[in-house]
């Protein structure tokens, strides 16, 4: 009896020993940011302790506008195998839920954005994503990556939005209604 209540102590030390370890392996948080008026340009960031290295973690940051135009820049520096984060990737998708596995491309606007690595030992990590035309909405700005330094690591980025820039088309109906009135205006001078 002595033998079997020790395996089953042992059994539950390694549960909750694995359990406590995989919830580490979801470092994740949501943030609101709040927009206001356009344009603007908001920062984020999160930096994680030596209990973090070796987990993934993926970040949310939520925002609604009105309409307009975003792009985002996120970096992090490495310091050899100190301090770091590898695999930094960042997407934007509709909507508030936290996902982390493939979004519904009805639902994705901007998949993994481009990551460039500078040099193997002291190193920045950028990841772009380019200039999109959102509609009115929730949008959530996801950061994703690996806790790679033996003391953590840390990313910071910027998330701008300016007001949505008029297509081609709209200034050629600016400029017909702009000859319009200017027609309209010189006929009445010449009636009078």
């Amino acid at each position: 009896m002595k033998l079997a209540t020790r395996r089953m102590l042992t059994t539950i030390s390694l549960a909750a020993a694995f359990s406590i370890s995989s919830v580490s392996a979801f470092a994740d948080t949501t943030t609101v940011l709040a927009v206001g008026a356009l344009p603007a340009s908001l920062t984020y960031s999160n930096t994680f302790t030596s209990s973090d290295s070796g987990t993934t973690f993926w970040d949310d940051y939520i925002f609604t506008i009105t309409d307009g135009s975003v792009n985002s820049v996120t970096s992090s520096i490495n310091l050899d195998s100190i301090l770091g984060v590898s695999d930094l990737r960042a997407r934007l998708y509709k909507g508030s839920t936290h996902q982390t596995a493939a979004i519904a491309p009805n639902e994705l606007i901007s998949a993994w954005g481009t990551t460039v690595n500078y040099s193997p030992t002291v190193s920045s990590t950028t990841v772009v994503l380019n200039p999109l035309t959102l509609s009115a909405g929730t949008y959530t700005l996801q950061i994703k990556g690996i806790v790679s330094g033996s003391a953590g690591g840390s990313y910071a980025g910027v998330l701008n939005i300016a007001q949505p820039v008029p297509e081609p088309e709209t200034y050629a109906m600016l400029l017909c209604g702009m000859g319009l009135i200017g027609f309209m205006a010189k006929r009445r001078n010449t009636q009078a």
